[in-house]
C-alpha cells in the first residue's frame, strides 16, 4: 500500500496551493506546515484543485484553518474544493463553517 502524501505551496500574498491527499495520515503534517509558514492565520486564498483524496480529517483541517484565519481577523477563501470534501461538508452541515464570515454565498 502506497503512503499518502500532501504538498503545500506558498504562492505569496496570502495565496497557497494544497495538493495530494488531505487525510488522517497527512493532516498533521499539513497543519504543522501551515503554522510554520505563517499561513494558518495569514492565508486569504487556498487552492484545493489538486487535492486528490480527502476524508473527514481533511474537512476538519479546513474548518480549523478557516477558524484560525477568522480569529486572526482574516478571511480565508477555498477554491477548487474537491467534490468529496463538498459532500462531506454537506453531509455534516459543516459547509457554513468553510465560508467567509461575510457569507459570500456558496451553492446549495
Amino acid at each position: 500500500m502506497e503512503r499518502a502524501t500532501a504538498q503545500l505551496a506558498d504562492r505569496g500574498a496570502g495565496r497557497c496551493t494544497l495538493s495530494g491527499a488531505l487525510t488522517l495520515e497527512t493532516v498533521p503534517w499539513v497543519w504543522q506546515e501551515l503554522s510554520a509558514g505563517g499561513l494558518r492565520e495569514t492565508a486569504v486564498d487556498a487552492d484545493l484543485t489538486a487535492v486528490t483524496d480527502a476524508d473527514s480529517a481533511g474537512l476538519a483541517l479546513l474548518i480549523a484553518w478557516s477558524a484560525s484565519s477568522r480569529a486572526a481577523g482574516g478571511q480565508l477563501h477555498f477554491t477548487g474544493m474537491p467534490a468529496r470534501l463538498v459532500a462531506l461538508a454537506q453531509l455534516t452541515d459543516a459547509g457554513a463553517l468553510l465560508e467567509p464570515a461575510a457569507g459570500a454565498g456558496a451553492a446549495d
